[in-house]
């Protein structure tokens, strides 16, 4: 298990439940033991009272199910990589009042061309091209944590883009 890319999906999730006002026991727990704590968020009821369940969902969804807790504490790295999560989430939730619509589509199209939306859909792992086409049209909000798949892609093609431009110059 790659326990890095989890905790900074957890650190995203404690960010979208609790905001900064995050329970200590809570906060005790899933630092050190994911599994554990994230059980006691569920617990607690914090999750399913969560305003943006479709944002908890998409987070939730990144976290496997088999997730285990391991035998000692959790790795240093992976605590920073919790840290970092939380207050990279917290960065994109100011940001996103500037992204909407047509920032999606703008990216969509630098990415796939014309036919962009069934593809970005299937990158952004989402279960129909249809729940995109809702963002793009006002009918629901664009979850806050689609900007940072948004970014990941753009990052991956920025790559391929520089690694075929060193081969050919």
């Amino acid at each position: 298990m790659n326990y890095k890319e989890i905790m900074y999906t957890v650190g995203q999730l404690v960010r979208c439940v609790y905001g900064v006002d995050v329970p200590v026991n809570v906060q005790n727990t899933i630092i050190r033991y994911p599994a554990k704590g994230i059980g006691l968020m569920n617990q607690r009821g914090d999750i399913i009272n969560t305003e943006n369940q479709d944002e908890v969902m998409r987070l939730m969804n990144k976290i496997p199910s088999d997730l285990t807790d391991p035998k000692d504490k959790m790795e240093f790295d992976a605590q920073g990589a919790f840290w970092l999560g939380y207050y990279h989430y917290a960065k994109i939730t100011d940001d996103v009042a500037n992204y909407g619509a047509n920032e999606l589509t703008v990216v969509g199209n630098a990415l796939y061309g014309d036919q962009w939306q069934t593809a970005l859909s299937r990158d952004l792992e989402l279960s129909s091209s249809r729940r995109l086409r809702a963002w793009l049209s006002g009918e629901r909000k664009i979850p806050t944590g689609i900007w940072f798949d948004v970014v990941e892609l753009l990052k991956a093609r920025h790559l391929k883009i520089g690694e075929i431009i060193k081969k050919m110059a």
